[in-house]
């Protein structure tokens, strides 16, 4: 930066990596030499800064008093996000299908993981809220935040609120934690929403025009509705819009017959309607105007009109606790309205659906984007709602026959973990694999290139480019074997200090949850790696490729980035599967493209 008064300019730093800051001057002579520097640091509530002055001549002639060139350092910002934040139903406090809001389910607890970036520890009195800029973008946009929180539900997620802030207290620096906010997405925009925080202390907030580029990170809104017309749910997202039609689904004739049972003990069986006995010693019971009101959203529902199926599920959870429905303002306790009975397990095992993108593609149909399972995660969403649906009314007749064009079919999937931990195999074994393939009906209209994948996005929590911020990277569609892969880890074990070995082992991939971003696959085969299922069990995957994070301190896998490709960045050839990481996004796990390929029968041409 050139020395002019008034000059200005953003540093980011690589992670936890030091960084160091010097001042030249040139007499016209000698050429550029380093100044003479001091340094004050002040810290004033929220605010850390550094007074840097220097000296480009401390002779015993000179004034000696460090004003030729005075900089100004002001900390930029305290905390960060480091991976997106994810939708909770508070309800049941499971997360959404890769963390998406899905506006038809209303309300949901917002996970939001913080990191302290400030260097120091924060001020013991250090609460992380929404800025207020954040909260007017949310509200313009349809998001209501809701900043009533009863003692239950802050016992509940173990965290204490005030005033709409998360008390955090003194987190030590580079530490994390996980906080919760309540928003209401019923009726939000479908598009992704920026979520940013702002530390407030007893002695101030942070300055908003301080505050740190990695403190906003986006959220996804979906919005899912049902077409009488076409007998459809009609699911959108900033990527389009995706019409399923459910043909079958199997459902649990145990939980469904309680669930059944219960419908018609409050009257919302349909026939048969209302409690016996007296009035007394029931399972509570709804009145006849609230028995209509439900009936009435849930026909709604089916007629294609935005209805909160969540408050109408709330509100017959009530009826069958004999409470009352309340709570509409968004008070009282979210995470203790737990499910009396009226629900069922429920899954669509076959379904037409059929694509519209936002953005036009040539040719007749449309890619299917490795790198961005937005309908995957759509059909599960569609899922969930059906469930929901099904509880409510006490059996649904959603289920039709379609003539919707069905534009794939899953065609066989294999993950073959091992149950128990094995001895660790040479590299040269088979690595196990968790995969799946579609069968798509019809030309893709693929270009040239094998695999197109998204580079990062302004509006995305990565935003450092593999080639340029917001395009495309096309890719050629070779891949590294098994035997490449373990010359690759051999090179650099021979030569340690040679650069081009160390870069073959830089890797990108371009993931659903966490965007475009890049890492170090680490030098070996992983001979046994653990990983922890739903519920709660462990299978173990051999000989896989594990990424550690790179300078950028992008996160490398989150929920929903599954089924990403790893390319090596120097040959833009494929090198690995995504299946796994840390929930913090500091690692990610990979199956071996070979493997991969061997063990479902596939090739890429």
């Amino acid at each position: 930066m050139a020395g002019n008064p008034g000059a200005a300019i953003d540093i980011f730093g690589n992670g936890q990596s030091p960084w160091t800051l010097s001042i030249e001057h040139n007499d016209g002579v000698h050429g550029w030499q380093p100044n003479f520097i001091r340094g004050t640091s002040a810290i004033a509530g929220p605010h850390l800064s550094w007074i840097v002055a220097s000296e480009d001549d401390t002779t015993p002639s000179s004034d000696r008093d460090f004003n030729d060139l005075v900089i100004r350092l002001d900390k930029l910002g305290l905390v960060s996000q480091p991976t997106p934040p994810f939708a909770i139903l508070p309800e049941s406090l499971q997360a959404m299908p890769e963390g998406v809001f899905e506006a038809t389910l209303g309300r949901y607890l917002m996970a939001v993981r913080i990191e302290n970036i400030w260097t120091l520890p924060w001020p013991q009195t250090a609460r992380v809220g929404l800025s207020d800029r954040c909260r007017a973008w949310l509200a313009a946009a349809g998001v209501n935040v809701i900043d009533s929180w009863s003692v239950k539900d802050q016992e509940a997620l173990g965290q204490q609120v005030i005033g709409g802030r998360v008390v955090v207290g003194a987190l030590e620096p580079w530490g994390t934690r996980r906080i919760y906010f309540k928003v209401d997405v019923a009726n939000a925009q479908v598009r992704k929403h920026q979520v940013e925080l702002q530390v407030v202390t007893d002695q101030g907030a942070e300055d908003i025009a301080l505050l740190n580029k990695a403190a906003r990170a986006p959220i996804s809104v979906t919005r899912t509705t049902f077409d009488r017309a076409r007998q459809a749910f009609v699911s959108r997202c900033d990527a389009g819009v995706m019409t399923a039609s459910i043909k079958r689904m199997a459902i649990d004739l145990t939980t469904f017959k309680r669930a059944i049972g219960i419908a018609r003990s409050i009257g919302l069986g349909g026939a048969g309607g209302g409690q016996t006995g007296g009035g007394s010693g029931g399972t509570g019971g709804c009145d006849k105007r609230t028995l209509e009101l439900v009936r009435a959203e849930l026909r709604a529902f089916l007629d294609g009109k935005e209805i909160d199926l969540c408050a109408l599920r709330r509100l017959v959870s009530c009826c069958c606790a004999g409470q009352t429905g309340g709570g509409g303002d968004g008070g009282g306790d979210w995470t203790g309205t737990l499910d009396p009975g009226v629900s069922f397990f429920l899954f669509p095992t076959e379904v037409d659906y059929a694509v519209e993108y936002a953005n036009p593609y040539s040719g007749q149909f449309g890619p299917i984007p490795f790198q961005d399972p937005w309908w995957k995660i759509l059909l599960i969403i569609i899922a969930i709602i059906l469930t929901i649906a099904a509880a409510v009314s006490g059996g649904s007749d959603l289920v039709n026959k379609s003539d919707d064009a069905v534009i794939g079919t899953l065609t066989r999937s294999v993950l073959n973990a091992l149950k128990t931990q094995p001895p660790n195999p040479p590299a040269s074994d088979p690595g196990s694999v968790d995969a799946a393939v579609v069968t798509l009906n019809g030309n893709r209209a693929l270009t040239a290139a094998m695999f197109t994948v998204l580079d990062a996005a302004s509006d995305e929590a990565s935003t450092t480019p593999i080639e340029t911020l917001g395009g495309k990277i096309d890719t050629p569609g070779t891949f590294l074997t098994n035997a490449q892969l373990t010359a690759v880890f051999q090179n650099l074990a021979d030569n340690p200090g040679d650069p081009a070995a160390q870069d073959a082992l830089r890797a990108f991939k371009s993931g659903s949850r966490s965007g475009t971003s890049s890492g170090l696959l680490m030098s070996g085969i992983a001979p046994v790696k653990p990983r922890t299922e739903e519920d709660g069990s462990t299978v173990f995957f051999v000989n896989q490729l594990v990424f550690s994070p790179d300078e950028t301190g992008n996160a490398l896998s989150c929920p929903g980035d599954s089924g990403s490709l790893w390319f090596q960045k120097s040959s833009l050839a494929v090198i690995g599967l995504n299946h796994a990481g840390h929930e913090d996004g500091s690692d990610a796990i990979a199956c071996r493209i070979e493997d991969v390929l061997t063990a479902m029968g596939i090739r890429f041409a």
